[in-house]
């Protein structure tokens, strides 16, 4: 019966992003260790968030096709989307990334 319990269910809490993924959501989730600057910009649209984002806070942003990508900070950052890791290469001389994610 212990078997039971064990698919974990209810342990993955992270696997709750999943099915949210599986839906063909295009799920941005940005976890900030230090405060740092935060854009999303979708192609020729309004910046889903671009503002300065507390240390320990986590943004999850809906993106909807292509967009950019601007981190200050991104030593500080870690980015996934749909629940895979995305690169914050730093911009030479400056303190900020810039990618764009599809």
């Amino acid at each position: 019966a212990p078997a039971a319990n064990a698919p974990a269910a209810v342990v993955t809490a992270p696997g709750a992003a999943a099915p949210v993924a599986a839906a063909g959501a295009n799920t941005l989730v940005l976890s900030v260790r230090e405060d740092s600057w935060i854009e999303v910009r979708p192609q020729g649209g309004r910046a889903l968030i671009s503002r300065l984002v507390k240390a320990g806070s986590t943004e999850t942003v809906e993106v909807p096709g292509t967009a950019t990508l601007v981190v200050g900070n991104p030593s500080a950052v870690t980015a996934t989307l749909r629940g895979a890791a995305v690169a914050l290469p730093q911009v030479p001389g400056k303190t900020i990334s810039r990618v764009t994610i599809k």
